[in-house]
């Protein structure tokens, strides 16, 4: 929605294919700058959203940039999101199937972009800066190696972010792995002080969880409690079946006035 209109396409897709010139493994992050320059815009101060293990919930909640704007909504970033490309064997063209992952090599063509597009996002980042991490993940909610951790959180901008708001969300039903001051949370917790910035970090950040128990309305990890409705002691907050829909709807229709 806020992206500039004065973009010139063809420039943006010549500049993206510079990998064709290299091996599918050697491709450096550096390659893709000129992409990033000609396709970079402000990104709404206040609307950054990191995340870690939480791909989807990140970008349901987002809401295509009504809420806020993670990479994925970013220009630079929805023209690869979710892509695998790479150059193809005895050919000028690009190909989406069959290219180098992770394991195979550090240097592969999609892996070096979306570094090189994290750095840019966090370098852009200012206000108040969010990340949702998964406290279910088995491996820990924030990894201590891999985008955030390596190529956002040392770029963020101290002068221009007034605070970052850490929101551990659990699956419904899922394991409580990990929590605010547990784990790997703690670890971020203490690197961002030590970087001198201010943050804040909740258990399961009531609006993402709303829409979380959307598709779950009876579970029992769905039974909120909020003080929007804390006064209303003679019935009970969360019922089965469509009482407990109804509540929750409620609840997102208030969440989402204060927004």
């Amino acid at each position: 929605a806020l992206l500039h209109r004065n973009k010139n396409c063809t420039a943006i897709w010549e500049a993206f294919k510079v990998v064709l010139d290299k091996d599918p493994c050697s491709v450096l992050p550096e390659d893709y700058d000129l992409f990033i320059q000609l396709s970079k815009h402000p990104i709404p101060r206040d609307k950054t959203l990191f995340w870690e293990n939480s791909y989807l919930l990140v970008n349901s909640y987002a809401e295509n940039t009504r809420r806020f704007m993670p990479v994925s909504d970013v220009l630079y970033g929805r023209v690869a999101d979710s892509l695998s490309w790479c150059r193809q064997n005895n050919s000028a063209g690009l190909d989406y199937q069959s290219c180098p992952a992770s394991e195979d090599c550090e240097n592969n063509a999609v892996d070096s972009f979306w570094k090189r597009a994290s750095v840019q996002y966090s370098t852009d980042s200012s206000g108040v800066v969010s990340v949702m991490l998964n406290g279910s993940e088995p491996k820990g909610a924030y990894p201590v190696k891999g985008f955030f951790a390596d190529f956002e959180v040392p770029h963020l901008q101290k002068d221009k972010i007034t605070r970052i708001e850490i929101w551990v969300m659990h699956e419904i039903g899922g394991p409580n792995v990990e929590s605010c001051g547990e784990g790997t949370v703690k670890i971020l917790e203490e690197r961002l002080e030590q970087m001198g910035f201010r943050y804040t970090c909740t258990n399961d950040h009531l609006p993402v969880k709303l829409l979380q128990c959307v598709d779950h309305s009876t579970h029992p990890d769905c039974a909120l409690k909020s003080a929007a409705v804390s006064t209303q002691r003679a019935a009970p907050l969360y019922a089965t079946g469509s009482a407990s829909l109804i509540t929750l709807l409620l609840l997102a229709l208030v969440s989402g006035t204060q927004m």
